[in-house]
């Protein structure tokens, strides 16, 4: 006996996905990785700012043991004080040094590839105080450290660019204002930090 089975009945064959059910996957799949990467891309931000505030903090708190007495910080030049700080092993870890750590001609420089320069300051003719100037900052970075920085009250002085801050108070409006824009990817702010003692 045989039996008949109506084309009705056939089950049909798997197509697969559609372009349109692709479509969807793959448009799902950008916009998430957008949104992650935006996220990465703020906190290595929020990074870098924590990171060059704390490398300079550490860098005027390792400069006071370079004091001498009552003669104050008696170097020549920046070259010479940024170079003996390095030798003596008080350049952050978070920074780059560049040249023989212990010939005491190295140089510091920051995570934006800007050089750092520890420099002695007189007042009343002598040494009493040293600034600490680091070289291309980005502008959204720069407001965020010389704000934070500023209101710290560590600082006697705090110069943006050529905007001098004489009491060592900087508001974020200020900031803004003095804190110059990139090119490109590169920062073009130098901020320079006066410790007096």
């Amino acid at each position: 006996m045989l039996v008949q089975t109506s084309d009705r009945h056939q089950p049909k064959p798997d197509r697969g996905w559609g372009i349109l059910e692709h479509g969807s996957i793959a448009l799902v799949t950008i916009v998430v990785l957008a949104i992650v990467g935006a996220m990465v891309w703020g906190l290595w931000g929020k990074k870098s700012v924590a990171v060059e505030t704390s490398n300079l903090q550490a860098i005027v708190t390792n400069a006071q043991q370079l004091k001498q007495g009552q003669g104050g910080y008696n170097f020549t030049s920046g070259t010479t004080m940024t170079g003996t700080l390095i030798q003596i092993g008080g350049a952050p870890k978070g920074m780059t040094v560049q040249g023989t750590t212990s010939s005491g001609t190295a140089t510091l420089w920051n995570s934006y590839g800007g050089q750092v320069v520890i420099a002695p300051v007189a007042a009343n003719g002598f040494n009493n105080g040293f600034s600490v100037t680091s070289h291309k900052v980005p502008q959204a970075d720069c407001i965020a450290i010389a704000t934070q920085l500023g209101s710290a009250g560590a600082f006697s002085a705090i110069t943006i660019n050529s905007t001098a801050y004489n009491d060592g108070v900087v508001s974020t409006e200020l900031a803004g204002k003095a804190c110059s824009s990139d090119t490109g990817m590169t920062g073009n702010n130098t901020l320079v930090f006066i410790h007096n003692g």
